[in-house]
């Protein structure tokens, strides 16, 4: 039952994708091409995914609608709700825009990796759909099942190029430490729900006020406030692993490095975003920044460490594609920190991060395909001089490495900036700054390495010019977007970025906005 104009198009884009995930396979093997009408098909539920995306995105960001809907007409407490407000607009629209592009690149690589077939497009499909429900629930059981969703997408594409001796060590390390981070959530969920009796997150939020919005629900919490501590400090342990914040990050190289370069890029791009957006929806919103202090205190411990690990594996790292994993990890580091410290300035970074790394990661592991097809490789070593002769990829190197550096006017510039001016606020966190900086080195080290190899004299090894032609116009696009976010810092920071942050993360009573959805919701329905 939608509430708020569109509240359909909520519900509809993981559904489709689920839905056109099972429906590849039976009818691309009808098909006398199964790829690539698998991939005709898939591209258009994207497409169609993405104009739904934007229409939500429109209502809730731009226009501050909180929009909901109940699956198969059943209210919550006991039914499964869909809840978005403009911070899980905005993270929907992120993740739709992403698949779409990155797409298009899959064909090319995947004729030239491995015996090319419908499957990758249905797992592919169902990666999407988890993303997209994990951004747009409004229950935090259903939160776990889209969690399930895609992570099991995303453990068949870390292990769909086994054909070429990649080997299967790191579809497993990633299975088992993201089923240990699913079963850490899923406790979580089991110890609330116990508590408070409800898992819809408006109604969360009304008990931390006292106010029973579901009197025939009903928990065994003597001390609501425990009881939510707790269950924040197992929900953002368990995303901690799925944002691959340290000392959880080391799946991520191996699982990255192994994807085709397409799966890796819109996991890189939206994915770890996901993890983090799941992260403040918990701590900001579902219990409130008071009582996760503690939890806010420790983001911002591992954040620097992520940035420090991340920008030494990046800085010494000898193959490209674990390069740009590291430098995940990197970027992250400096994100987390921003959610750890919070206020306007450092949660407008945060987001800032987010969008920005939707553009920088498709970019690089793009690119880091177009290198593999033409030298059959991208170990730095044997990648020398790849670059001359090839302005687009050149350019999308140099474009890439200087976003993750922090150069301006590339887009990450803006929201280091904005990170070191929120530390400077605030005299106790003041050794943040070396730390930056020092990231800032590492990940210059790292891609100056790079840039000397690729630009070198010296080609080492055969290499086709033809190879990767194809992808030519996604790499200019994501090189102008990365451009382009940068020099319209200005309109989508007053735009998108400050709205989000005032009204659905920190302004005056924006948790109760949130919780004030459901209470409408059942004011209008009745209840159970």
């Amino acid at each position: 039952m939608p509430v708020g104009g569109v509240g359909l198009a909520v519900a509809l884009p993981p559904l489709l994708a689920l839905v056109g995930a099972f429906a590849t396979p039976l009818l691309s093997g009808r098909a006398s091409k199964p790829a690539r009408f698998a991939l005709v098909f898939s591209e258009l539920i994207l497409l169609v995914n993405l104009v739904l995306a934007t229409k939500v995105f429109f209502e809730t960001v731009l226009e501050g609608k909180i929009l909901t809907y109940m699956f198969a007409g059943v209210p919550p407490p006991l039914g499964i709700l869909y809840e978005v407000d403009s911070l899980g607009g905005l993270m929907g629209f992120l993740v739709a825009l992403i698949f779409p592009l990155v797409n298009l690149a899959s064909y090319g690589y995947l004729e030239w990796a491995t015996k090319h077939n419908h499957w990758y497009y249905t797992i592919f499909l169902g990666l999407e759909a988890g993303l997209l429900g994990m951004a747009y629930t409004g229950d935090l059981f259903n939160l776990f099942v889209m969690l399930e969703v895609m992570s099991i997408a995303a453990y068949g594409l870390t292990a769909y190029l086994r054909e070429r001796g990649r080997p299967l060590d790191a579809a497993i390390k990633y299975g088992l430490f993201g089923g240990v981070g699913s079963t850490i959530y899923f406790l979580a969920v089991v110890l609330l729900y116990a508590g408070l009796g409800t898992l819809t997150m408006g109604d969360v939020v009304y008990s931390t006020l006292g106010i029973d919005l579901f009197p025939e629900t009903s928990g065994t919490a003597s001390n609501v406030s425990s009881t939510l501590l707790i269950f924040a400090g197992l929900a953002v342990w368990a995303f901690m692993i799925e944002a691959a914040v340290f000392p959880h990050h080391f799946w991520l190289p191996d699982a990255y490095s192994s994807m085709p370069p397409s799966a890796a890029a819109a996991m890189a791009a939206v994915g770890e975003g996901v993890g983090l957006y799941v992260i403040i929806r918990i701590l900001y919103t579902v219990v409130g920044p008071a009582t996760s202090e503690p939890i806010m205190w420790l983001l911002i411990v591992l954040g620097a460490a992520n940035i420090l690990v991340g920008g030494y594996m990046t800085a010494t790292a000898t193959d490209f594609k674990r390069m740009v994993a590291y430098s995940t990890i990197l970027d992250m580091g400096y994100a987390v920190v921003g959610v750890g410290i919070g206020g306007y300035v450092a949660l407008a970074a945060s987001l800032y991060y987010i969008i920005s790394h939707a553009f920088v990661k498709p970019l690089l592991f793009l690119s880091a395909g177009v290198i593999e097809r033409a030298a059959g490789t991208t170990e730095l070593d044997g990648i020398r001089g790849i670059a001359r002769g090839n302005a687009t990829l050149a350019a999308s190197l140099l474009v890439g490495g200087m976003a993750i550096i922090g150069v301006p006017p590339m887009n990450i510039f803006f929201a280091k900036l904005m990170l070191f001016k929120a530390v400077m606020q605030r005299a106790e966190l003041l050794p943040l700054l070396l730390v930056m900086l020092v990231g800032s080195a590492l990940a210059f080290i790292g891609f100056g390495r790079l840039w000397f190899s690729v630009f070198s004299s010296s080609l080492k090894g055969e290499v086709s010019r033809s190879a990767g032609l194809a992808d030519a116009p996604l790499l200019v696009l994501f090189s102008a977007l990365v451009i382009l976010s940068g020099l319209l810092y200005g309109p989508i920071m007053d735009k998108v970025v400050t709205p989000v942050v005032a009204v659905s993360i920190l302004g005056v009573g924006a948790r109760y906005r949130f919780a004030d959805a459901v209470a409408t919701l059942k004011a209008m329905v009745g209840g159970w």
